[in-house]
């Protein structure tokens, strides 16, 4: 099985549009986050919605989510269905969880 490597804030883009149009069904409720608007939805310091390389997509049901679950896996993102205390969501992300890579960081992130 082929290892996930690391998404550019490109390749990520084009993978979630990629992920709506084969899972019509999801609809996006939150993308990049500045760190006032993470804290407020208590999202975590390592959150990659901080770094644009995280998103999150509801719909109709916990089944469609978990279909969407696994398109976004075949796609190369990194995905799991939860609730964050506002409803279940699929969250997908770019990025493994934990620190980005050093080189991700120097070449993508500036610290904004």
């Amino acid at each position: 099985m082929k290892t996930k490597q690391p998404l550019t804030p490109a390749e990520f883009d084009a993978a979630c549009r990629s992920l709506v149009r084969k899972c019509p069904w999801l609809s996006e409720v939150s993308g990049h986050r500045g760190e006032l608007r993470n804290k407020e939805v208590g999202g975590s310091d390592a959150s990659k919605h901080l770094l644009g390389m995280g998103r999150d997509l509801v719909g109709p049901d916990k089944e469609s989510l978990r279909q969407g679950e696994l398109a976004a896996e075949a796609l190369g993102l990194w995905a799991t269905v939860h609730d964050a205390g506002s409803g279940s969501h699929l969250h997908v992300q770019g990025l493994a969880p934990g620190n980005p890579p050093r080189w991700w960081s120097a070449k993508f992130h500036r610290g904004e």
